[in-house]
């Protein structure tokens, strides 16, 4: 019974995924400012969360302040995240917000297509000069009046725990010139565990820090330090069971 509970969420899953995802697309073409994208989307993340039968519970959100645009820094732990986050921050940034993935989730059917489509921002770490390129395109939409979310750890942690950060979101926040947030993601990892098709129903939550300045100058050693102290940060607010070994 429960295989058979498990595999109707997929099911739904997947056809709420593709049914999005085609819809997205549809509006792509003359959604020039991508307030559809962002109305529709949010929707989209909503409807995973609830399908999923994940209790949503965030912390901290009094910490934004409408009308600021921000590099949130979050841990990642699951498939799960993007949607928990998105809504999490939703109420206070209008939904407006870009993520930076990983350029070979665009292989995926329907969805690395919508992904094309939207002004989320590719990255390709394996060559520097798109590297580059995708902090020029995350600065440019800062500029715009969107906030941008950055997992630092670069790859989902298999085990839950925080591992080592990536310099890039910190070089995002010095050229960029806006606050940092911290941002711990809880307990999302027992949703749907690593080499497991099998979801658990759970409570996500999203801790929500103090923004930090960022730094004043774009300096490879303060980014480093700022770094270190986020990291810091993040792992504070996180549970024993995913602080770093």
């Amino acid at each position: 019974m429960k295989r058979l509970t498990t595999f109707l969420q997929i099911l739904r899953l997947s056809l709420t995924t593709i049914g999005y995802s085609l819809f997205g697309l549809s509006f792509s073409w003359f959604d020039k400012g991508h307030a559809l994208f962002y109305k529709h989307g949010l929707r989209y993340a909503e409807a995973i969360l609830r399908i999923a039968k994940i209790n949503l519970v965030v912390e901290g959100r009094e910490h934004l302040q409408e009308g600021e645009t921000y590099v949130f820094v979050a841990n990642h732990v699951s498939i799960f995240d993007i949607p928990a986050i998105w809504v999490a921050t939703a109420p206070s940034l209008g939904g407006r917000i870009r993520i930076i993935y990983k350029r070979t989730l665009e292989l995926i059917p329907f969805l690395g297509w919508e992904l094309m489509a939207s002004p989320f921002i590719p990255i390709q770490r394996e060559k520097m000069r798109r590297s580059v390129e995708s902090i020029t395109s995350a600065v440019g939409a800062i500029q715009e009046g969107a906030s941008v979310i950055i997992f630092a750890e670069g790859t989902r942690s298999r085990t839950g725990r925080l591992k080592e950060f990536k310099r890039g979101g910190f070089h995002l926040a010095a050229r960029a010139r806006k606050p940092l947030v911290p941002v711990a993601i809880v307990d999302a990892h027992k949703i749907l565990r690593a080499d497991s098709v099998e979801l658990h129903q759970g409570t996500i939550r999203v801790i929500i820090g103090k923004p930090v300045p960022p730094p004043e100058q774009d300096d490879r050693i303060v980014e480093r330090m700022l770094m270190k102290h986020i990291h810091a940060v993040i792992a504070s607010m996180l549970p024993e069971d995913q602080q770093p070994m």
